[in-house]
């Protein structure tokens, strides 16, 4: 399968990170906090495969926000 590679499920750190600061699990909510729609809410929380770069997207988010635990994906430092 081509398009196996373009996807990928989310770290279990930022979807517990993502799910501490849910203010809400409608389509509206998920939009305007994540920028994802809900059947990719599912897919996240499901550990099921996203697109790779929706994931990325959520991973940057995560980490500019910050978190108390160190939220850390490992690996993908930029130099």
């Amino acid at each position: 399968m081509a398009n196996a590679r373009l996807m990928r499920p989310v770290p279990q750190k930022v979807v517990d990170h993502m799910m501490a600061g849910l203010t809400g699990q409608t389509s509206d909510v998920l939009m305007l906090q994540f920028g994802i729609s809900y059947n990719t809410w599912r897919k996240i929380r499901a550990g099921d495969p996203i697109r790779s770069s929706v994931a990325e997207r959520l991973e940057r988010r995560m980490l500019d926000k910050g978190s108390p635990q160190g939220l850390s994906t490992g690996g993908n430092a930029a130099g």
